[in-house]
């Protein structure tokens, strides 16, 4: 015999889900998580793109801004290089060193991700994120090629799930909403907000 719930605690449970699913769109940060650590990463990122052109601290701006986004530690550094017209001329050959931390989490059962002395665990959850055009405010349409490349390059090295991306990229072309990266990412818990 089926069991029937009755008519208000089904509506509950219908508006707490609407409000769960509500939360994440809005880029609320998600129950689950646990204790992560921190793990170095260096890469270097050479621009090659045709529709935008960066200065050297246009593409480092860009850079600092998608790590910040993704929860990366906050002594995160961005090193631009390849600039010879100087400062804010922009230039085909930009490229920059990325050096941070992403936050792995916590395995119990492996040794290998055991933290030491020198990097505590820290409390990490799994937040929603979306970067798209003007999501956020600094990101353009014509960010477009430096998504591709920082989805292929050093988006791998955060640890996220459920991922959703798109780019539609068409060279010399500035078109509306061309990239959406949609994902679940592990991220530090947020400082408590100071009153």
């Amino acid at each position: 015999m089926p069991v029937r719930l009755p008519l208000a605690l089904a509506a509950a449970v219908l508006a707490g889900m609407s409000l769960a699913s509500l939360a994440r769109a809005e880029g609320e940060i998600q129950p689950e998580g646990g204790p992560g650590i921190w793990q170095p990463h260096e890469v270097e990122l050479d621009y090659m793109g045709f529709t935008t052109t960066y200065s050297c601290d246009g593409l480092q701006s860009k850079l600092e801004l998608l790590l910040r986004q993704l929860g990366a530690r906050a002594d995160a550094k961005v090193s631009a290089f390849g600039c010879s017209r100087g400062y804010g001329t922009p230039s085909k050959f930009a490229r920059a060193t990325l050096k941070f931390a992403a936050l792995q989490p916590l395995d119990p059962a492996s040794s290998a991700s055991a933290p030491d002395a020198a990097s505590p665990p820290v409390a990490g959850v799994w937040r929603q994120l979306e970067l798209a055009p003007y999501r956020p405010f600094g990101l353009q349409d014509g960010d477009c090629e430096l998504m591709e490349q920082f989805r292929d390059k050093v988006l791998p090295l955060f640890v996220t799930r459920a991922q959703q991306i798109r780019t539609q990229c068409v060279p010399h072309q500035d078109t509306g909403g061309p990239f959406s990266l949609n994902m679940q990412v592990f991220a530090p818990v947020p400082a408590a907000k100071s009153k």
